[in-house]
């Protein structure tokens, strides 16, 4: 997807290592994909700033980046297409724009501690989208749908 792209893949697996919780990284990498032009707007920690430039700009963006290119390469089954989403290790084929009622029927822990959204009256029941065409790339084709 080009040189752009691959930059600000590096920027984000970078401040994954930065804020290892998914409630912080996922914030930043929400704003980035907002406002791909200035990352920087999306970190309010000078701190975590320097900790991914220095990542970036090192040899550590590039280490993260194939770290994650071999766990796309494990995936079982493969990657057939992007976006490709998975859920405790399964992938979630045509639920993967409806994801919630998945988590929420995946989720193991406490009652008390499901997520308030798998309560409400607001989640659909079953997943109503499917993959279609224009959703999706697929891998082996190396063509958009």
């Amino acid at each position: 997807h080009g040189e752009e792209e691959c930059k600000l893949n590096a920027i984000e697996a970078c401040a994954i290592r930065a804020w290892p919780n998914p409630k912080l990284h996922y914030t930043f990498i929400r704003c980035v994909e907002n406002d791909t032009k200035d990352w920087t707007s999306c970190v309010k920690d000078s701190r975590r700033e320097k900790a991914i430039n220095d990542c970036y700009n090192g040899d550590l963006s590039k280490k993260l980046i194939l770290g994650y290119a071999k766990q796309t390469l494990a995936l079982k089954p493969k990657k057939q297409y992007v976006p490709w989403v998975t859920l405790n290790g399964k992938p979630l084929f045509d639920n993967f724009k409806d994801f919630v009622p998945e988590v929420c029927k995946a989720y193991k822990g406490k009652a008390a501690n499901l997520p308030k959204i798998c309560n409400s009256s607001a989640l659909p029941k079953s997943p109503e989208s499917k993959v279609s065409k224009l959703q999706v790339s697929y891998a082996d084709e190396a063509k958009n749908y």
